[in-house]
Formats: structure tokens, sequence, C-alpha cells
């Protein structure tokens, strides 16, 4: 099913955003995601599957920079962004940039003008940044943006520069492309030894858009710590 290079593999429970917290607190979070009509994705709220997880990143490759490729119990499964948005509900429009280790490189973003709107006026591209230096609602939302769209463990102090480039597309309204963050994400964490398998419920989703035979699986509910609103802010200290 998978080699034993994943037997150990940890995997990371799905999040699901508490819109109803967020909406009753007038969470601008609310209205950012609803512009772009991502709702479905960020309430996504299905059990993962640990094993299942394990084979599809085992099998995982990217036939063209745009086109994802794997199989479970020997069935191919083949997706390009416009696939993976139409599973999730959400549009396939906005930017397409992606940078794993330095600042993207797009003529439409600035990284000052972006470290400024997210930090304050005198941070500045060069600077580590941490999500403890972010007012509320902009912490929050990197939160929600690193369990959901680029989604990582060991804590969420730092704030990578893909992050802060998708909070900046999120605040400001400017279109960004989710499906293709996610699957360069997903390519990225296929590529590291020991990463944790992320996008547990995503990739329900996609099992079950494929067909692929659950019933027989072990599996895991989301609890209710995955769920993102008051509980999140005590824990982020508020």
């Amino acid at each position: 099913r998978y080699p034993p290079a994943y037997f150990d593999s940890k995997v990371l429970a799905g999040k699901v955003l508490d819109f109803e917290f967020c909406s009753a607190e007038n969470f601008p979070i609310v209205a950012w995601i609803d512009s772009f009509s991502f709702r479905p994705f960020f309430m996504l709220n299905l059990p993962y599957y640990p094993d299942l997880m394990k084979e599809f990143y085992a099998n995982f490759g990217f036939s063209t920079s745009v086109t994802l490729s794997t199989s479970m119990n020997g069935k191919p499964i083949l997706m390009n962004y416009a696939t993976l948005a139409s599973i999730l509900d959400i549009p396939c429009d906005g930017t397409r940039s992606w940078s794993n280790r330095t600042w993207v490189e797009d003529d439409n973003f600035n990284k000052e003008e972006c470290v400024q709107l997210l930090f304050g006026e005198y941070a500045q591209p060069i600077d580590k940044m941490y999500s403890r230096n972010l007012p509320l609602h902009y912490r929050f939302l990197h939160r929600v943006v690193a369990t959901h769209v680029l989604p990582k463990s060991g804590g969420f102090d730092e704030v990578t520069y893909m992050e802060a480039f998708t909070m900046f597309h999120i605040v400001t309204g400017k279109r960004i492309n989710i499906p293709l963050l996610i699957m360069n994400h997903m390519k990225g964490i296929h590529s590291r030894d020991f990463s944790r398998l992320a996008y547990g419920n995503v990739i329900t989703k996609i099992l079950m858009h494929f067909e692929i035979e659950l019933e027989e699986e072990v599996h895991h509910a989301l609890q209710r710590a995955d769920t993102l609103g008051k509980g999140t802010l005590g824990r982020m200290g508020f």
C-alpha cells in the first residue's frame, strides 16, 4: 500500500473555521473569505483516513507543473487546479505565483507593501516575521492560513513568505489561486523527509470525488480542538 518510509509518518488533522463565532464577534475574516467565495473550503468538516493519506502521498507525482497524479488501491487519480477547485467548490482564478523559500517575484506584488500592511509601517521585508507581532485579526488570519491553506506543524510563531503573501491577498481582496497553493504545498510535503502529512479532510473530499472505497478504512472524526474559534483565541493568549 505504501513503502516502509511512510509507516511512522505523522498526519495533521484538518481544521474547521467557526464562522458562527467569527460572525458574532464581527471578525473581518468572514468578509475577507466570503469576498473570494472560499467559505466551502474553510468549512470542510470530514473525517481523515491516516492510511489513505499515506498512500496518497506515497504514490504522489506531478506529470506537469500543474497536474498532480497519484493512485489509490491501484486506481489512478489525476487532478489539475480546476479539478481541485471543482472538488472543493471554490473558484480557480487569481494569481498563480509560488515560491518555496524566498519572496514571490511578481510584478503585481510588492513585498514592502505586504510587510507594512501586516506588521506596521516601519516593518521591512528583510526582518524575520513573527505572528506575535501581528495585530489580533491578522494573527487569527495567520492561524487560519497556516492550518487550512498551507498547513504546518511545529508551532505558529514564524510567518513564512508564502503565508504573508497569501494573507496580503486575502486582506486586500486581490485574487489568489487556492488550488495552486494546496497542490504546490502538497508537492513540498511529499518531497521533504519526515514531513507531517497534511490536508486530511481535503484528501477525504478528493477520494470521495474519485469514488475510492472508504468504508473499511480506519478514520478519525475532527474534534472540538480542530475548530478555529473562541478556543483558538485562548491558545493564542487573547
